[in-house]
């Protein structure tokens, strides 16, 4: 009896990593957890002292088994299709402009006269001057492609209203 309840509990904490590294819709953790359940009760059976042992190690060796199916995922097919790599990161770090939207100064549009890109419920796209900027409606929602004009800057928000004639 002991040996089937260490078997299931090297079996349990294989389909632990498993269910990380591959994608079952959680039938592999129903799995796992039946194994490791099975594995508590055939050691309480064989006895007391056993079915406690098997219970910390469980509580020691389950998060240690997670931690290294999520250290082993980046290196798999299916874990390097959903994780970005460091190098690609520290690229697109490099290559990032300096400037932040934060830094850019949209005072120069107060009043300037443009149309809405996108309907404005009540922010949108607008396009004043040739740039698209993010725009928001004082009032009412806008239509797409209706004129508006630049009533206020407030940092980075743009407040337009519709040109009526």
């Amino acid at each position: 009896m002991m040996t089937f309840a260490i078997l299931l509990l090297i079996a349990g904490l294989v389909l632990i990593v498993l269910e990380v590294l591959l994608p079952s819709g959680g039938v592999i953790s129903v799995l796992a957890t039946a194994a490791l359940v099975g594995s508590i009760i055939l050691g309480f059976m064989d006895s007391r002292s056993t079915g406690v042992t098997l219970l910390i190690i469980m509580a020691v060796v389950v998060p240690i088994m997670i931690i290294i199916g999520f250290n082993i995922l980046p290196h798999t097919p299916i874990g390097r299709k959903i994780t970005l790599r460091p190098e690609l990161t520290q690229q697109a770090h490099r290559s990032a402009p300096t400037k932040s939207i934060a830094d850019e100064d949209y005072s120069r549009l107060q009043g300037r006269i443009g149309k809405a890109v996108t309907p404005l419920r009540p922010s949108g796209i607008g396009e004043i001057d040739g740039e698209r900027v993010s725009v928001v409606a004082q009032g009412e929602m806008i239509e797409k492609d209706t004129p508006i004009v630049v009533l206020n800057v407030e940092g980075n928000n743009i407040i337009v209203d519709e040109i009526t004639s």
